[in-house]
């Protein structure tokens, strides 16, 4: 389901930082500021309140939100985003030089190694390039700028699947299987035709009358009152817009999915806290207030399990516990050359092989791709193609999550995979039992 992107973020995380628990935070806050900054950056036009105030609200709002929403690919999608938006909108009229145009266009690629559903929220980005400072640079040559921006990071992805033999492989995964995980619903139930077009539009019905989307309104209509920076404002309005459909490019709209319609609904919604002229108590008061009453909406955590779990001092460990004790077991029995095979998708098997530096014994990570569209050709290749590496690759330890993970359900799907099942029985007797999972050792 990853770009490439995502996987160098991470990889930069850890090589930087490391990969305990502080370093994860220190680049977690680190591209928390980056954000704030660039808010500030690109919003200052609008005035020093709204530029102000609409960092802090999405810090807090972030923030609330908890492990969960730590890192998602939409928070790391937001840094190059509020560069891309702090670039485009700069000077006085906007990217009226080449170099500003072509390094918009990086961002803009930055953005689409992320996730390529980014391309719904630059496009705006790219409008407001083509339509402002149409003096002294042509229009054709900003817009050629911007796609040879584009152009230097997406090749540059493709250079290294190329180094790396990948290319095959990350094309056949766009092509084949996307479209399948496209079709899954949020809670993992296949779904088609007409049926898939209705589910889009309840969900996003339902999601989108929240308290941000009528603040965001309150926001750009004060704005377009004080009649200041149109062209930024309706930016702003078209940005939001964007971000409000961007959960159903993918369909499934889990809460990340609603980072960055959030973020760009905190943008607008701080919009209404300019004190309107002349600058008297009357007229800063009510700014005050709002800002105040946004600040504490954001912030408010009573619904977060893991808040009320810290305002008890419990102490929950991540997964339940299985991420700890997978890595303990491969800790205490891994030997020099052992490899791993995780059966497993977001249930802690890779979390705890990770701690435990356990090598990967077959190029798949997951395994919830075996378990929908199961009759479709990709995912029957898929699934021979995993017993063929599993085979030659002979792995000292599987560990098999069963519980406590989010399996595929409904229709075209299945929890049976008999050649693996096979295998395990053939090959591998059970060395450890959890409650949610299970640890085979090789006897052969």
């Amino acid at each position: 389901m990853n770009m490439p992107g995502t996987y160098f973020a991470m990889w930069a995380m850890g090589q930087l930082f490391g990969w305990g628990d502080l370093g994860f935070r220190l680049f977690d806050l680190l591209c928390l500021a980056a954000i704030s900054i660039l808010t500030y950056q690109w919003l200052r036009k609008m005035g020093s309140w709204p530029a102000t105030t609409a960092p802090v609200l999405f810090a807090l709002w972030y923030l609330r939100g908890g492990p969960w929403m730590s890192l998602q690919r939409e928070y790391l999608g937001l840094v190059p985003l509020a560069a891309l938006l702090a670039t485009a909108t700069a000077g006085r009229e906007g990217p009226t030089s080449i170099r500003r145009c072509f390094f918009s266009g990086v961002f803009a690629g930055f953005t689409l190694l992320i996730k390529p559903q980014f391309l719904m929220l630059c496009a705006p980005l790219l409008a407001y390039i083509a339509t402002i400072g149409q003096r002294p640079i042509p229009l054709s040559r900003r817009l050629v700028s911007f796609g040879a921006g584009v152009t230097l990071v997406l090749a540059a992805m493709l250079l290294y699947l190329l180094a790396t033999d990948s290319l095959r492989s990350f094309w056949q995964i766009v092509v084949n299987y996307w479209p399948l995980y496209a079709h899954m619903t949020g809670d993992h139930v296949p779904i088609n035709g007409l049926d898939r077009l209705l589910y889009i539009a309840r969900t996003l019905r339902d999601k989108l009358l929240v308290f941000y989307l009528p603040m965001a309104v309150v926001g750009i209509v004060a704005m377009d009152h004080v009649r200041k920076n149109q062209r930024l404002l309706w930016l702003i309005a078209a940005l939001l817009a964007a971000a409000a459909l961007y959960p159903a490019a993918a369909g499934q709209f889990w809460s990340y999915h609603w980072i960055p319609f959030s973020y760009f609904a905190l943008c607008a919604a701080s919009l209404a806290a300019v004190p309107q002229e002349p600058k008297s108590l009357a007229t800063v008061l009510p700014a005050a207030l709002l800002v105040l009453l946004l600040a504490f909406y954001s912030s408010t955590t009573a619904d977060d399990l893991w808040f009320r779990y810290m305002a008890q001092n419990i102490e929950v460990p991540p997964k339940n516990g299985v991420p700890d004790e997978v890595a303990g077991f491969l800790r205490g029995h891994m030997k020099k050359g052992d490899t791993v095979q995780p059966l497993d998708w977001s249930g802690g098997a890779v979390h705890g092989m990770l701690m435990a530096r356990a090598p990967l014994a077959t190029r798949f990570m997951y395994d919830f791709h075996f378990y929908h569209h199961v009759n479709h050709p990709y995912v029957a290749a898929l699934r021979e193609e995993f017993m063929a590496e599993l085979s030659a690759a002979h792995p000292r330890f599987i560990v098999d999550v069963f519980e406590n993970k989010p399996w595929p359900n409904g229709p075209e799907t299945s929890r049976d995979f008999p050649a693996l099942q096979k295998h395990l029985e053939a090959h591998y007797r059970l060395a450890q039992l959890g409650e949610s999972y299970r640890i085979w050792e090789r006897i052969d």
